[in-house]
C-alpha cells in the first residue's frame, strides 16, 4: 500500500478532519463503481491509556498456546496478534481483554463525535473491536475499508490518526490523519463486481526508432514530453511489427516511426492510429504538429 497521506492542516476539531477524511475515503472509492465493500472503525486510545490494556493484553497472550513467532510478536506489539488472520489464533483470542474497555474518558468521548459524525453525513460504517492497522504509530481513530470479494485478504484501503508519527522521526509535534488506498486490490475489487473504468490513455505518442535512430528518436521523445504530451517509445530492439504491436498496446493515438532514411531526410513518419493515415513531418516541426493534432 501507498505510504500515509500527508497531514490536514485546515483549522477544525481533529475528530471532525478524521470523520471527513473517512467519508471522502467513501466517496472515492464510490465515484469508482465499487459499492460491496464495509467500513471498520475502532479507537486505538491514546498514549495515556493504550500502556494500560497493552499490559492487559500481553499478559492475556501469555497464557495462549502460540507458535514461536507469534509470541515474539506479542512481546514487540501485542496488538498485531488480534489482527492475525489464522484460524487457529483467532480461537484463542475469544476472551482477549477488549480496548474499548481500557479507554479514557477523553478517548472515548473523541471517538462517540467521531461516530456521531460519520453517521450524521449518512455514511454507514462497522465498530470492529479488533481492527488495530499493527503500526504503532496509530492513536484514536482506525479505519479500513474491506471488500466481500476478496478472500481473506480483504482490505482495499485504510487508515486512522498518528498524532506522534512526527517526533517518532525526528519531526516536531504535529497532529496528523489520513489513509492509504491498496491499488491492486481495489483493481481486483473493481474486477469482482465487474466495474470497468473508462480511463484515458496513458501515453499519447509512441515512438519506433529504427536502424541507428534511437538516440535521434530518444530526444525527439524527450522534446514531446517537455511540451507537456505524454510520450513512450519501444525499447529493447524490436523490429517494426513488434514495436508496432506495443504503440498499439499503449493506446497512443499517434505513433512516430522514424528510420536512418527518415532522419537523413530530415524527417519522420506520423501515424494516426485511429484512422491510420501517415505521413511524413519535418522532424523540426514535429511537436507543434502533435500538439496541434491533439488539440
Amino acid at each position: 500500500m501507498p505510504r500515509p497521506s500527508a497531514p490536514r492542516t485546515r483549522r477544525s476539531t481533529p475528530r471532525a478532519l478524521d470523520a471527513e477524511l473517512i467519508i471522502l475515503a467513501d466517496q472515492a472509492y464510490r465515484s469508482l463503481g465499487l459499492r460491496n465493500f464495509r467500513i471498520l472503525l475502532n479507537s486505538l486510545g491514546d498514549k495515556e491509556c493504550r500502556p494500560v490494556y497493552r499490559e492487559a493484553l500481553q499478559g492475556f497472550l501469555r497464557g495462549l498456546d502460540l507458535d514461536e513467532e507469534t509470541v515474539r510478536r506479542a512481546e514487540i506489539n501485542p496488538l498485531r496478534v488480534l489482527d492475525d488472520k489464522r484460524p487457529d489464533v483467532q480461537k484463542q483470542l475469544v476472551g482477549a481483554p477488549v480496548l474499548r474497555d481500557y479507554l479514557c474518558d477523553a478517548c472515548k468521548a473523541y471517538h462517540e463525535e467521531v461516530r456521531a459524525l460519520i453517521t450524521a453525513a449518512g455514511v454507514a460504517f462497522e465498530d470492529d473491536e479488533k481492527l488495530v492497522r499493527g503500526l504503532d504509530y496509530y492513536t484514536r481513530t482506525t479505519f479500513e475499508f474491506v471488500h466481500d470479494g476478496l478472500g481473506s485478504q480483504s482490505a482495499v484501503g485504510g487508515g486512522g490518526r498518528y498524532d506522534g508519527l512526527s517526533e517518532m522521526i525526528g519531526g516536531p509535534a504535529l497532529p496528523s490523519v489520513g489513509w492509504a488506498l491498496g491499488v491492486d486490490r481495489t483493481v481486483l475489487a473493481l474486477e469482482a463486481e465487474g466495474v470497468e473504468l473508462d480511463i484515458p490513455a496513458a501515453t499519447s505518442v509512441f515512438a519506433v526508432a529504427l536502424g541507428e535512430a534511437k538516440p535521434a528518436v530518444f530526444g525527439l521523445v524527450t522534446e514531446l514530453r517537455k511540451a507537456g504530451v505524454a510520450a513512450d517509445m519501444s525499447y529493447g530492439g524490436k523490429g517494426l511489427k513488434g514495436a508496432m504491436k506495443d504503440a498499439n498496446r499503449s493506446g497512443a493515438r499517434f505513433a512516430v516511426v522514424a528510420g536512418d532514411r527518415d532522419l537523413a531526410e530530415g524527417v519522420v513518419q506520423l501515424k494516426d492510429m485511429e484512422s491510420g493515415e501517415q505521413s511524413a513531418v519535418p522532424v523540426a516541426d514535429l511537436v507543434a504538429e502533435v500538439r496541434n493534432r491533439l488539440a
